[in-house]
């Protein structure tokens, strides 16, 4: 064991004799320890939830100054809730500083509904982000005349491409009565219903439309045949002259290039020479195609980027006009990209990187390794890059906690959220901590952030630790092992033996993937350690003989991990054991993986990862990355570096500054 994870080890062993003092040091009210709150918390929400609100009453005195306590008393009030008026309830929820369950936030609506409360109702869901809840709270704001506050949340519920959830009926309703919902707006509703391919919705908000000469403009959108490109020039001085008219040739050649995307740029350049002036009225045609042949690594994206009109050029087009010109490898294109950037935005490592192999590649090699040596000394993805373009070390060793870790404790467990979230762990209930620890985030400073990686680090609640480092913005002053912890590690081992995957890997990827909560699910139904998809897993276990494993097998560790590292080992496979590729397929699916590597035309991965048309997979490959570096650094006494996964041509090799 080095030197340095030698340290590491004591100050660990030291904090968590203290911590372990924390957590059963008694409170201020009485002789109970927390030991034995705990178990009277237990019992009391036991009894809430059969309705034993007598039995509750006896055991409340001792309860009142735990830390879940506020939790007891919300489920008192449903318990009890003919002894409280709606005022009543109103003002001990605004009092109370935690994050209000779901499942009570439901039942106080349905209680203010029944009630027509809308002044509360208004008062309470306000911030909502759950359309159910916001279509409750403009209809509160309807009947209690806040038309003003009112118009513009319908608009942003209306404004969708899909049927909206049926609490918004009675909104919709009175907004067409009343002319908030004009035919504008509903031609804006068609024509996001028809990007979605939603026609049914379509007929029905036609049939909303008072203008005759709308619905004939819905016609023209709706109409398809077998040559749409002579229909497109046959009408389009007369279309572009009229914004629905515009709208609908914008349509139509969004339409034209999913089908033909290369056809379809030179139809429009065709019409570019034909009609100049008329074409020069639809610069949103032309960004459209222009995104459209970035994200699909065109040879001529960037000249279509860069000939936006100025005010076309926002921050996402400079970005695309960036990847663009690095996909062709064109370092004059990045350099001139860089120049219309913002200074802060050309400051960022991404861009600053770039820059300076454009400038290495057009013959300035002492300005590219005066960016390159700004950059070098980070601990990130460009840090690294830039230390291996400089033949310098990396940013690694001699990392260590810059906060006293007894303070770190001290400071942290003062703070009530800190202490329900300690409850909540105790309790065996992460989801409930995590939740207390969202609450957090905007409440309090860097430096509190700090402190609470450290004592969640012990308390081994890693996803809690790590999101504390995130927010903390002082990545590099801690312990790797603090930053980057190995749990599960025995299966870790047994799984990278089995299937030849090195263990670094397995624990970059699992970090990046779920922050090693073994039982999250994603949006998209991707579940456990190593987020699997239910199809994929049952796929897996069947081509490695295993039993089909259920949604219950896929949030056990063991379980999760093999069938994950069986996948990724499929996927080196498959990708001739290239792992940058094996990685884009993992997180993107094999199909748009090889997709890509098909379609680029460079020669540098380095210049392949910068240049992947998803954002996600994009930025998941530079974390994932980086993270290879740190896990083998804690788990050997060295590390390969990333030049390895990802080797310039060696035509275009710096040389050292040492």
């Amino acid at each position: 064991m080095s030197k340095k994870n030698i340290l590491s080890a004591m100050r660990s062993c030291c904090l968590s004799v203290f911590i372990a003092c924390l957590l059963v040091v008694p409170p201020a009210q009485g002789s109970s320890s927390l030991v034995e709150l705990r178990k009277s918390y237990v019992e009391a929400d036991k009894l809430l939830n059969r309705e034993r609100a007598g039995q509750w009453f006896k055991l409340r005195p001792k309860l009142e100054n735990y830390p879940l306590y506020p939790y007891l008393r919300l489920k008192e009030i449903r318990v009890t809730q003919s002894q409280f008026t709606n005022s009543e309830i109103s003002q001990i929820i605004s009092e109370m500083e935690i994050p209000i369950p779901n499942r009570f936030k439901s039942w106080w609506l349905n209680r203010l509904i029944a009630r027509n409360d809308w002044d509360l109702i208004s008062l309470h869901y306000g911030n909502s982000s759950n359309p159910e809840l916001q279509c409750k709270h403009t209809q509160a704001l309807i009947k209690t005349k806040q038309y003003e506050k009112a118009g513009p949340a319908i608009r942003r519920l209306w404004l969708v491409g899909h049927s909206q959830v049926k609490q918004c009926d009675k909104v919709f309703e009175f907004a067409l009565k009343k002319g908030v919902i004009d035919d504008d707006l509903i031609w804006q509703r068609i024509l996001l219903s028809k990007a979605s391919s939603r026609q049914s919705m379509t007929k029905y908000l036609d049939g909303l439309l008072r203008s005759q000469d709308l619905r004939n403009w819905v016609t023209q959108l709706n109409l398809t045949g077998s040559h749409p490109q002579t229909r497109i020039e046959r009408n389009l001085l007369k279309w572009s002259q009229s914004k629905y008219g515009q709208d609908v040739i914008h349509y139509q050649f969004t339409r034209l290039a999913k089908r033909d995307l290369s056809n379809t740029a030179t139809f429009w350049q065709r019409l570019k020479i034909a009609y100049p002036e008329t074409i020069a009225e639809l610069p949103q045609v032309e960004k459209t195609l222009a995104k459209r042949l970035a994200w699909r690594q065109h040879q001529d994206a960037y000249e279509w980027l860069s000939g936006l009109p100025e005010t076309y050029r926002d921050k996402s087009i400079l970005h695309l006009m960036m990847r663009s010109a690095l996909a062709a490898e064109n370092w004059d294109g990045v350099l001139s990209t860089i120049r219309l950037m913002s200074e802060q935005e050309a400051n960022r490592s991404e861009w600053k990187f770039w820059q300076a192999r454009a400038f290495y590649e057009t013959g300035d090699e002492s300005t590219a390794k005066q960016l390159w040596s700004e950059i070098a000394p980070e601990h990130s993805y460009y840090g690294f890059l830039s230390a291996d373009r400089l033949n310098l070390d990396y940013s690694i060793d001699g990392l260590v906690a810059q906060v006293a870790l007894s303070k770190a404790a001290e400071v942290t467990i003062a703070v009530a959220g800190v202490q329900r979230i300690r409850e909540w762990l105790a309790l065996s209930k992460p989801y409930n901590a995590r939740r207390e620890l969202n609450q957090l985030k905007d409440t309090q400073p860097k430096e509190f952030w700090l402190h609470a990686a450290i004592l969640f680090n012990v308390w081994k609640w890693h996803d809690g630790a790590i999101q504390a480092i995130s927010r903390s913005g002082q990545y590099a002053s801690f312990e790797l092992d603090v930053s980057h912890p190995s749990p599960f590690i025995e299966t870790v081992r047994r799984e990278s033996v089995r299937y030849g995957v090195p263990e670094h890997w397995i624990y970059a990827i699992m970090r990046q993937e779920s922050r090693f909560i073994h039982d999250i699910s994603s949006g998209a139904g991707a579940v456990g350690l190593m987020q699997l998809l239910p199809i994929t897993a049952r796929q897996t276990a069947r081509r490695q003989g295993l039993n089909r494993p259920s949604r219950g097998d896929l949030v056990t560790a063991s379980v999760n991990i093999r069938l994950g590292v069986a996948y990724f080992k499929q996927l080196l496979d498959s990708m001739n054991g290239n792992p940058v590729f094996a990685l884009a397929g993992y997180n993107s699916g094999p199909r748009n993986s090889k997709l890509w590597q098909n379609s680029s035309r460079v020669s540098d991965p380095a210049i392949w990862v910068e240049t992947i048309p998803f954002t996600e997979t994009r930025n998941y490959l530079k974390k994932i990355l980086f993270n290879f570096v740190i896990y083998e650094s804690i788990h050997s006494s060295s590390y390969v570096r990333l030049r390895h996964y990802l080797p310039v041509p060696e035509t275009q090799q710096a040389t050292s500054t040492k």
